[in-house]
């Protein structure tokens, strides 16, 4: 077990390099009594889970102009807020903030200052409660994810798996031993808060998977890994992702208007809500002939205009885009709308709905 002087001086070391080099991150900002304001803390947190950094920077600021408060995110219909998380993916956890902050707003009034009290509520697990209660008020609350791993194993030198459950456990007690250090410090500028987002920037900026940048390292002097030359082989490397084959074909049909007739996808599932061409999956291939058949359409008047890959994280789908000069038999059905360009915009649209719909994604798609 690291000694107790050690743990001080990575602790120490940690907030010192945070108060010098943290990135200029919008939800940072603080309050004129000098607190961060709960209610973006908590945006930004569901926001980042499983998102770069650069995608919530840019989604960030329209979200909380649109929605300034937790009251207001709970008054919101989730079409909106749907379509304000439009390219961070994931939208699952645009669902899950929604529902937050309605149970937030009925009971507590608004974000509550407690690691218990906000993991009693949807889509908040023991990090985005830790990273919430330490940040904001300042609870001695551990935080533990991909990055605060690395980090942990590299430091302590422990070549261990970090998908396995006894490494979880392991560094989440090294988290808790930390913060906790990091809670009795009297040393100025050392907190549980800024101790949390230092290990979180540390490993996003300097202590990456792939040519960690040790030479920049405030606590390269107390970690094992650089001492014995193993940072590049802690933690071991992943397995490759089992991705699940999903076929998918779409038909693209435009009116005399140069509208797009566009569907909206079951509240459940994948990409749960979000709109799409009239769209037929399966788990096998999707032939011609099956796509005339369910749509209504004669062979002839369809043609194939695009086919592609699309990677999510648990799955390959293969996507087949037809075009066709007619519409399909049941256009009029419910949930089925003739929509503009601009109205295709303010609509909830994941990066592949988006690529089929309006042209090229700006990223990569996620379920």
């Amino acid at each position: 077990m690291p000694s107790a002087e050690r743990d001080r001086r990575v602790v120490r070391a940690l907030c010192a390099w945070f108060a010098r080099d943290q990135r200029d991150l919008p939800w940072r900002e603080t309050r004129a009594d000098g607190r961060r304001d709960p209610y973006r803390s908590l945006v930004s947190e569901i926001m980042l889970q499983q998102t770069q950094v650069a995608r919530v920077t840019e989604k960030f600021a329209p979200f909380v102009e649109r929605f300034p408060t937790v009251h207001a995110l709970a008054a919101a219909p989730i079409d909106d807020v749907l379509a304000l998380w439009s390219g961070l993916g994931y939208y699952r956890r645009a669902r899950s903030l929604h529902r937050c902050a309605q149970e937030i707003v009925d009971r507590f009034g608004d974000v509550p200052e407690n690691t218990e009290d906000l993991q009693s509520l949807p889509g908040i697990g023991r990090y985005t409660a830790g990273a919430i209660a330490s940040i904001v008020f300042d609870e001695p609350a551990p935080i533990v994810d991909g990055n605060v791993v690395r980090v942990l194993l590299r430091i302590d030198g422990q070549d261990l798996d970090p998908k396995a459950p006894e490494t979880a456990a392991h560094c989440w007690d090294r988290a808790d031993r930390l913060v906790r250090v990091a809670s009795r410090s009297r040393t100025n500028g050392v907190s549980p808060g800024v101790f949390n987002e230092a290990m979180m920037e540390l490993g996003a900026l300097v202590c990456t998977p792939r040519s960690p940048a040790c030479d920049r390292c405030p606590v390269r002097g107390s970690c094992a890994a650089h001492r014995e030359g193993r940072q590049h082989e802690i933690p071991r490397p992943k397995a490759a992702p089992d991705r699940r084959t999903l076929h998918m074909a779409a038909v693209l049909v435009r009116d005399a208007r140069g509208r797009v007739l566009a569907e909206q996808r079951p509240d459940t599932g994948l990409w749960a809500g979000l709109w799409q061409p009239p769209t037929i999956e399966s788990g096998s291939e999707i032939r011609k002939a099956m796509v005339s058949k369910h749509f209504g359409l004669a062979s002839a008047a369809l043609s194939r205009e695009n086919a592609f890959l699309w990677q999510t994280s648990h799955r390959a789908v293969r996507v087949v885009a037809y075009a066709s000069d007619r519409a399909p038999a049941d256009s009029a059905a419910a949930g089925r709308h003739w929509l503009s360009r601009a109205q295709l915009g303010r609509r909830a649209l994941g990066s592949l709905q988006r690529k089929l719909l309006l042209g090229p994604p700006t990223g990569k798609g996620t379920a």
